[in-house]
């Protein structure tokens, strides 16, 4: 197995597919950014010439068992990644990126440079332009949060339902209890992200609010 010109092309050309999606996921403060991006295609593309020359000329050998372990590999480097946030499933896409970026490596160890290319690409316009498409869609979507908001005064109760009915917050449920000196209530509130993050912001500028959960 030897460091052939045709070996050191593939390496090189992994090297500039991960670096070229690992730039955008470094601009963008990811998780896995460019070095890890750029080691992904390099590893992917070494096992998969690895992969191609282990059977050496031998007859009835299967010279893709290591290439096809390749995405148990990357199943749980990208697992690594994903973590709950805030009520929220978040690194999802930065795994989703690994994921491609292993398939990239593949590609150029099966000398496959234009389609690693061509996907390398095809996968920053996906996570840049998309970006762009699924905030305005998100905050326009639709959600449902629960929230816990603790009060010193009676009356902040009905400012606060004042504040949902403001922002056109829709309140599925609702409940309200004493706790030693002071009171809380407990809201089920549908609404869009945008309409969520006014009533906060109003919320919190009332001096009978002690603490908000949701």
């Amino acid at each position: 197995m030897d460091l052939t010109q045709e070996v050191l092309l593939k390496l090189i050309v992994a090297v500039l597919v991960g670096a070229i999606i690992g730039v955008e996921r470094e601009w963008h403060n990811k998780t896995a950014g460019l070095r890890t991006i750029s080691l992904i295609t390099v590893g992917s593309t070494l096992f998969t010439i690895l992969s191609l020359q282990s059977c050496d000329g031998r007859p009835a050998c299967d010279n893709t068992r290591i290439m096809a372990n390749i995405p148990t590999g990357i199943g749980f480097l990208g697992a690594g990644v994903i973590l709950l946030s805030g009520g929220r499933i978040r690194g999802l896409t930065t795994a989703s990126s690994i994921w491609v970026a292993a398939a990239v490596g593949v590609a150029v160890g099966l000398g496959g440079y234009e389609m690693a290319l061509f996907v390398a690409g095809l996968v920053v316009i996906v996570l840049w332009l998309f970006a762009y498409v699924a905030r305005f869609v998100e905050a326009r979507a639709r959600e449902t949060l629960t929230y816990e908001i603790t009060y010193t005064r009676p009356r902040a109760f009905e400012r606060i339902e004042q504040a949902f009915k403001k922002h056109r917050l829709y309140i599925r449920e609702r409940k309200r209890f004493k706790r030693q000196r002071v009171f809380v209530g407990q809201w089920q509130v549908d609404g869009s992200l945008a309409q969520h993050e006014q009533f906060v912001k109003e919320v919190f500028t009332d001096k009978a609010v002690l603490e908000l959960r949701y």
